[in-house]
Order: C-alpha cells, then structure tokens, then sequence
C-alpha cells in the first residue's frame, strides 16, 4: 500500500493510504438530498506537507474521532470543492487510529 501525503492528492483521483492527525471538527450538519436529510461532518486534517477536509457522511461518523486524534485513511478519494481539494472514504474507504507520529503538527503547517 503507497502513502500519500496531502500535497501529493490528486483530484478526481483514488489513493491507497493517507496518515493524518485531525485539528478540528465541525458538525453534524444537515444537507438536504432530493428525498432525504442527511448529516454530513467536516474534519480538518493535516500532515507535515499540508491540510485538507475530510468529509464523514452520516450522524455519529465522526463522534469516535477527537481532536489530536491520528488517524490513517485507506482507500480514500479526492475530489476539488470550492476550489480546494476534499477527501471523501467514498464506497470502499476506511478509517482506523494510527499510532501518533511526532513528525505530523498539531495544527495547520504555514
């Protein structure tokens, strides 16, 4: 399995493993889809070479998941929204705790 790191993202693009430490959560809030409200959680997650969102669809998905927390996302996607690059574990990702690296900052690099 390759590791990315968040400069190296592409979008539109798969990727088979990102280890990040999350800096911040908003949500759940509510979208509404053609038939149905759903809940969806912004996560602010950064490395040493940058940050983006991860974007977490559903009421709970977030509530295990603390800041500071490092985590390792598998098989995610990237996708642009708003002009900056999101990812998403789309139908085939995971996320797991990783065991906390010194090298990823605790708050977004720059």
């Amino acid at each position: 399995m390759i590791k990315l790191k968040v400069e190296n993202l592409q979008p539109e693009a798969n990727f088979d493993e990102l280890k990040v430490r999350i800096v911040s959560k908003d949500g759940p809030r509510q979208v509404q889809s053609r038939d149905r409200t759903l809940f969806v959680w912004d996560i602010l997650i950064v490395d040493e070479t940058g940050s983006t969102v991860l974007t977490l669809w559903g009421r709970d998905a977030a509530e295990n998941y603390k800041i500071g927390d490092v985590v390792s996302i598998q098989n995610g996607w990237c996708k642009m929204f708003r002009d900056k690059k999101q990812i998403s574990l789309g139908r085939e990702g995971k996320i797991f705790p990783a065991e906390d690296d010194s090298n990823l900052p605790t708050k977004v690099p720059g």
